[in-house]
């Protein structure tokens, strides 16, 4: 499954040069994928979270 992503944050600091860049995804079925990426000059890490949606909660996707 291919989910479409669409960046909620890009940020670059010129000091540190480090990058942390945010992304959301809804999924089929409900629910947002949330991916944040951290790029440092030695390493990455990444983040996911999954926030379902379910019942009468509902969830709006962030806006940037």
């Amino acid at each position: 499954m291919k989910l479409d992503y669409e960046v909620i944050e890009d940020s670059f600091d010129d000091t540190t040069h480090i990058r942390t860049m945010s992304e959301q995804a809804r999924v089929p079925g409900g629910g947002l994928l949330l991916r944040t990426t951290l790029y440092t000059p030695h390493h990455i890490s990444t983040s996911v979270t999954f926030l379902p949606i379910s019942g009468k909660k509902r969830y709006e996707p962030i806006v940037p």
